[in-house]
Parts: C-alpha cells; sequence; structure tokens
C-alpha cells in the first residue's frame, strides 16, 4: 500500500534557515532517486522546514530511512522535532 512520511525540523538554537538552506543545498545532487519513492516535497515557514514524501509502500519508506541515516549523522543534521507517517488513501497528481 502506498505511504506518505512527513518529517519536520522547528527553527531552535540548533537548526535556522540558513543552516537549514545550507545543508540541503546539496541533497540529491548527482544522486539517483531512492527505491519506492514517487514524490518530494521540502519547504520552509516562519516555524520550521517540513519533508513529505510519497512511497509505494512503508518498507521503501523504512529502508529508505535506514539507509540514510549514517548520512545524516554525518551532516550533524538535529533530531526533526517530529516524524509520522500513513497509508495513503487517495494520490493524485494532477
Amino acid at each position: 500500500m502506498t505511504y506518505c512520511t512527513v518529517v519536520e525540523f522547528e527553527w531552535g538554537a540548533r537548526l535556522d534557515r540558513e543552516r537549514y538552506a545550507g545543508m540541503m543545498a546539496g541533497v540529491g545532487a548527482g544522486q539517483s532517486v531512492p527505491a519506492g519513492r514517487l514524490s518530494h516535497i521540502a519547504g520552509i515557514d516562519d516555524t520550521g522546514a517540513r519533508v513529505i514524501e510519497v512511497w509505494r509502500s512503508g518498507d521503501d519508506a523504512r529502508r529508505f530511512a535506514e539507509q540514510s541515516r549514517p548520512s545524516l549523522a554525518a551532516a550533524a543534521m538535529p533530531a526533526p522535532t517530529r516524524v509520522f507517517g500513513f497509508e495513503v488513501s487517495s494520490y493524485v497528481v494532477s
């Protein structure tokens, strides 16, 4: 079943807009799309940053999270303030 993940970061002492933008500048450059990922949306607002991804399955999302953990640790990325996922009941791209 198609699965959606949401990862949220709040601005604070360990993360601000400039640091986040710097860390994200090279993400994905020259890299292939992770297996199973259907879409990726990232953005910021006054309170923090959000990353929303849609996957073919929850297993694909978990596999990517496990594989990306070392690179996130190496980038000294602070832990997200909120992470959740859910099975998708409707996915429409216009």
